[in-house]
């Protein structure tokens, strides 16, 4: 079993980010976190020791010390690849530089560089433990699980999109997301059952409340999660295009910088799809080199939550975290920085 500490001070274990790392480590990787402080930063030269907190962490029965730049970090990587590298003179494990926000150049150059890093929510990258990450920590953390139900995918993404906490009814939601209240009454359930969120009784209507913040729900939600798209299809128009939302590869290419697909590919409802191709004139082309764009049809209405012409960034992610293609996946994470947490 894999078996993270954090050894700190008690006088500073109520830190903000101290919370959001053992939050993180618990919820993503299901291990037990401990918290205590490293005792040599004096040994530090004053610039580095006064822009960074050190904490402690075992991993996998090695040595780490984070380096913790603060929620606002503007270190460039030229900066703190040599931050890094003078603190590795004092001490002999492994360096983790940690922030509370990374944009993907920033991310991609610390990669480049080998550097390891967290960003408590979002991402644990140390490659100097890649071995032993892979023998203890294997398949359930990155593969696919039991999926959220499309109506329970929608609920929990119509609280993060939405930055409203106050607990909600299967009548609130009902219409703007195109199901029946007892559909999502049966979706209180489901995220109760994953123990995303609660359900209590507020007269005969239940009542759901989230059981964490944002950006730790999608975490914990992260294998849950089911691909929108429940089929796609190659297609030419015999017609002008009718207004759709653009989606897969193409949504995420114009949404991040990965490089965009030679077709444009688009998103609608699943339910009633030969009828909308009938009625737009859009013939559906068993051969992928004849069809001049691509349509998936998805479990729930694309149109729910997408804006300036693209699906949303949520549905995205969860079509494209565990992508094959590194690119890809990495785009996945970089579409999420759309997102007001």
């Amino acid at each position: 079993m894999l078996v993270f500490k954090i050894m700190l001070k008690s006088s500073i274990i109520e830190e903000p980010f101290v919370a959001a790392l053992s939050t993180y480590l618990t919820g993503t990787l299901h291990v037990a976190v401990k918290l205590e402080a490293w005792k040599s930063e004096a040994s530090l030269p004053l610039f580095i020791s006064k822009r960074y907190r050190f904490y402690r962490i075992s991993v996998a029965r090695q040595d780490c010390l984070v380096m913790w730049a603060g929620d606002e970090s503007i270190l460039g990587p030229a900066d703190i690849v040599k931050h890094v590298a003078r603190v590795s003179e004092t001490f002999a494990g492994v360096i983790v530089y940690a922030a509370g926000t990374m944009n993907a150049t920033l991310r991609s150059r610390l990669i480049a560089q080998g550097v390891a890093f967290i960003v408590p929510g979002n991402q644990l990258y140390i490659p100097q433990l890649a071995m032993d990450l892979r023998e203890h920590f294997r398949a359930p953390q990155k593969k696919r699980g039991e999926h959220l139900t499309p109506a329970a995918q929608l609920v929990l993404f119509q609280h993060i999109l939405s930055c409203e906490d106050a607990p909600v009814t299967p009548t609130q939601l009902a219409e703007p997301l195109g199901f029946a209240p007892m559909s999502i009454g049966r979706a209180f359930d489901k995220l109760a059952q994953t123990n995303l969120a609660k359900v209590e009784r507020r007269g005969r209507e239940k009542l759901l409340c989230f059981n964490a913040d944002r950006r730790t729900l999608l975490d914990l939600s992260r294998t849950l999660l089911r691909t929108p798209a429940r089929g796609k299809h190659g297609v030419r128009f015999k017609r002008s295009e009718p207004e759709m939302l653009r989606a897969g590869e193409a949504a995420l290419a114009e949404l991040t910088n990965l490089s965009p697909p030679e077709k444009p590919t688009y998103a609608i409802l699943a339910t009633g799809w030969q009828a909308f191709f009938r009625q737009h004139g859009i013939e559906d082309v068993n051969e992928i080199d004849a069809a001049e764009a691509f349509i998936e049809t998805w479990h729930y209405d694309p149109s729910i939550f997408g804006k300036d012409g693209c699906v949303d960034p949520l549905s995205l992610y969860a079509q494209f975290w565990d992508h094959p293609d590194e690119r890809v996946a990495q785009a996945a994470e970089e579409v999420l920085e759309r997102v007001r947490w």
